[in-house]
């Protein structure tokens, strides 16, 4: 698939309203499905062309870079590159508007719920700036988005709204931070997320004992002695 075709499939993929009562048949739901399941990692630097020079605050110009990163996303879970993932965090720094990045945070949440996580060396800067961003639909997307960034500074990120006193102002901050510690917390975390255990707020309390559960769980993996070989 050379740049032409991926073009075509953004397009396809940003088909408006068909009239089509089942979905599943909607030409933009079977380029979604076709665009899932590319492995070709050669497709990384023209999708990188075709975000970088469609650069533009227009509809169609957002449309096209969400449509791309989709695809840039889908394509780095089948096939990972530190480099490739380096772009993808690197583009949280340049998108201004609001739904875009939301739209790129979403992409990076997922591969935390899919246990991709995000290795130690690569810059996490973009996705923690975002979470003090001043835009409440942004923050707690940057926020979720550690699920897929392990490391004690996302660790910190997380611990700071779960230390806020104010429960009701910061609902939303700490139900996504007890939701990224389930994939990247550690045995210190815990004591902060069992203050959750008693919340009244059933979303908080349920996700801290999965939470605590979860890191528990990876703990008993890590010191499990392994058996020699026969």
């Amino acid at each position: 698939m050379d740049q032409v075709e991926l073009l075509d499939l953004i397009a396809r993929i940003n088909t408006g309203d068909e009239h089509i009562a089942d979905s599943r048949e909607s030409t933009s739901w079977k380029a979604l499905r076709e665009a899932e399941e590319l492995t070709d990692p050669s497709l990384f630097p023209p999708l990188q062309e075709i975000i970088n020079t469609n650069e533009g605050k227009t509809k169609e110009k957002r449309e096209l870079r969400n449509a791309a990163y989709f695809i840039y996303s889908r394509l780095m879970e089948k096939v990972f590159s530190p480099a490739e993932a380096s772009f993808f965090l690197g583009r949280l720094r340049v998108e201004r508007d609001k739904y875009v990045l939301s739209s790129l945070l979403d992409r990076v949440s997922d591969w935390g719920r899919k246990n991709l996580l995000l290795p130690a060396e690569l810059d996490l800067s973009p996705v923690l700036a975002l979470t003090v961003e001043e835009r409440r639909s942004v923050r707690h997307d940057a926020v979720r988005a550690l699920s897929a960034c392990p490391g004690e500074a996302s660790r910190k990120a997380c611990a700071y709204y779960l230390e806020q006193k104010d429960e009701k102002a910061y609902q939303y901050e700490i139900y996504y931070a007890n939701i990224a510690l389930q994939t990247i917390g550690e045995p210190p975390d815990i004591l902060l997320l069992e203050r959750f255990l008693k919340s009244r707020r059933p979303n908080l309390k349920l996700t801290a004992q999965y939470a605590i559960q979860y890191i528990r769980e990876r703990v008993g993996m890590r010191d499990k002695p392994r058996e020699t070989a026969r």
